[in-house]
This record gives structure tokens, sequence and C-alpha cells, in this order.
């Protein structure tokens, strides 16, 4: 086995380590896109199929199943509320902090609550929970600096329709 593919192997045991510890630390992790959910497992079963109709040695066999694996890693990615910061994505190391948070926007449906965030004047990607909206607010009330307005939209299932 070349030095390579061993880089490839520790490069993604290190990869899945910090995703998984990144998903741990969440305490609200925010729903995904449905069509990217679906597309990530084809991509790399495509990628899989090509290294196999391709490979010549069982390096390349094992160097193509490692890089299905990270096409696969694109599903661990998580985004939501931590502890301490606000994650957008997984490889954001910093997130941010709820010291940096002016404003948040909750607006709560039947299904799930999505929630805006605005620092520095600019406004967050919006983040969409399972979560009810009673959940995040008590969460975000105890987390942000005091004097943080929290906005809450109620919408009924009549008003989703129009």
């Amino acid at each position: 086995m070349g030095g390579f593919t061993l880089l490839l192997i520790g490069l993604l045991l290190v990869l899945y380590l910090y995703l998984f510890l990144v998903r741990k630390d969440l305490v609200f992790t925010s729903k995904r896109r449905t069509s990217l959910v679906t597309a990530i497992p084809f991509l790399a079963v495509g990628g899989l199929l090509l290294t196999i109709h391709e490979a010549k040695l069982p390096e390349d066999y094992l160097r193509g199943i490692i890089a299905a694996l990270f096409i696969l890693s694109f599903l661990f990615d998580s985004k939501g509320l931590g502890q301490d910061r606000i994650v957008n994505n997984s490889m954001d190391l910093r997130g941010v902090p709820y010291n940096e948070v002016e404003r948040v926007v909750l607006l709560a449906t039947p299904q799930q609550t999505k929630m805006n965030f605005f620092r520095h004047g600019m406004r967050g990607p919006l983040l969409i929970f399972d979560a009810p909206v009673e959940e995040i607010a008590l969460f975000l009330s105890e987390h942000l600096p005091k004097g943080t307005a929290i906005e809450i939209l109620l919408m009924d299932s009549d008003e989703g329709k129009k």
C-alpha cells in the first residue's frame, strides 16, 4: 500500500472523527434539504462503480472505496445550535458565538420551526428544526446575551397553504 493511500485513510479517519464530535456538540440539529440527501448516495455509488470498472490494482479499489466514503461524509455534515455557538456548517471551526447575535427570528409552523439570526447587521442562513418553538426559544433565552431580541412568528396550517 502506497503512502498516498495511507494518507487518504488517515485523513478520512480524522474527518469522520471531527464530524462526529461536531454532531455530538449540537443540541438542536438543523434539517437537511431532501434533494441533497438523495443525491449524495447516488454520487458515491456512481464513483464506486466507476472505480470498480476502471481499477487495475487492489490499491485502486481501496482508493475508490475511500473516495466513496469521502463523498458520503457530506451526509454527516451538521449544522444547528451548540452549547456556545451557532454552527452554520461543520467545517467552520468557530461558528457564530451567541454573544455576536443581535436578533433572532423564529417562525413556528405545525411541522417545523425555522430560525434566522442577525449579526453585524447581516442576516445569517436559515436553519430549520423539527423541535417545537418553545424548546428552541427557551434554549436561546438561556444562551443569548441579555437584551437580545427573540421574535416569534406563528403560522397557522391554513396560512401555509396560500
